[in-house]
């Protein structure tokens, strides 16, 4: 974000802080999660400075819910951090702004971490942002793809060849035994217009995030939204850093209260459920920071983030606690990558993750 958003950033911080702790306390929840004008555990109530933190793609999707809620709603500056948040195209560059020095932190998915972990790049996880994928596949109920058994001998549609969509989707083929080849790939735009080429049957269905398949959903009643397969595939988003980072007592101190401030956005999230999410979007709308079409609808926000709450940001077995790492996990997704031929195989991917910097309880 640039100076001028910034500078108001600040001059809202007050604000955002108080309002967040009335929402709580409205809500009923005061007593189960801290607000961030409260000391609660973490808030060491010192400057640890200013910290950058990158996206893999712009702050325009509930996917970024974590880091956009822990700004509006002074999580960041409560653990004494001046947070910039910048966006990049990718998880390749948000890797490599990371290994230049331009950044502190960012998450990936592990289909797209383990790549360079495997070549060796000076990476750790410190944390699990969310424990699996919500690609969603959009059809039409003329031809329904609602599994990869449907999608052999069919045109997919995604955003670019060779990216994320295009390993999920191999990864669910392989799963179901359906060849690779027998699947024609096609970049499309991955909005709702392209909806028009699936009704045409020039595609027989297009791979799109969660908060697009929703407004998709909503806005047209042949539509056919489901995850085809694609959530069963193993795929994480870790949060990660430098070894460098690790070995500085400055960065260390930056991590863990980032981790912390990530910590304690999400549980309010998840516990604002019960007001179907009214008071997040509330703090995120008025802070005047972010704006996309998915905020500013009720019905969309809900249903994205009762998702995100429920399926993405905990663990599915529920025996893991927020951000923590799930190593079963981790090396099955690891192995899973190998056999696919997506690594070469032969690491040990326990020396790549750690625990060592989440907050605690």
């Amino acid at each position: 974000m640039n100076l001028d958003a910034m500078a108001r950033r600040r001059r809202l911080a007050g604000l955002t802080v108080g309002l967040a702790a009335g929402a709580l306390a409205l809500a009923g929840c005061a007593g189960q999660t801290p607000a961030p004008g409260d000391d609660g555990a973490g808030a060491g109530g010192e400057d640890l400075g200013r910290i950058v933190v990158v996206s893999f793609l712009p702050l325009e999707s509930f996917t970024f819910t974590p880091e956009m809620f822990a700004y509006a709603g002074g999580y960041f500056e409560k653990h004494g951090l001046d947070v910039e948040l910048q966006a990049v195209q990718g998880s390749s560059a948000a890797i490599q702004s990371l290994l230049g020095g331009a950044a502190t932190i960012t998450r990936a998915s592990t289909v797209d971490l383990f790549p360079p972990l495997e070549q060796g790049q000076p990476l750790t996880a410190v944390g699990t942002m969310a424990y699996k994928s919500n690609l969603r596949v959009i059809s039409a109920d003329s031809n329904p793809v609602e599994s990869t058994s449907d999608m052999e001998g069919e045109v997919m549609g995604m955003g670019s060849i060779g990216g994320t969509s295009e390993k999920m989707l191999d990864l669910a083929l392989d799963a179901g035994g359906v060849d690779r080849d027998s699947v024609t790939r096609q970049a499309v735009p991955v909005t709702g217009a392209t909806f028009e080429l699936v009704k045409q049957g020039q595609l027989a269905g297009y791979i799109v995030s969660l908060d697009t398949s929703i407004q998709i959903g909503q806005q047209n009643a042949d539509a056919i939204v489901t995850d085809a397969g694609l959530g069963d595939a193993p795929d994480m988003q870790a949060w990660v850093t430098t070894s460098a980072n690790l070995e500085d007592p400055e960065k260390v101190a930056q991590i863990e209260a980032f981790l912390a401030a990530i910590k304690e956005a999400v549980q309010f999230v998840i516990d604002d459920a019960e007001n179907d999410f009214a008071n997040v979007l509330q703090i995120l709308r008025d802070s005047g920071e972010f704006s996309f079409a998915a905020l500013d609808n009720d019905e969309v926000a809900s249903a994205a983030l009762d998702i995100y709450t429920t399926e993405t940001w905990v663990d599915p077995d529920g025996g893991t606690e927020l951000l923590a790492n799930d190593l079963d996990a981790w090396i099955n997704a690891y192995e899973t990558y190998v056999e696919a031929e997506f690594l070469e195989g032969g690491r040990d991917p326990q020396e790549w993750i750690t625990d060592e910097y989440l907050p605690a309880g």
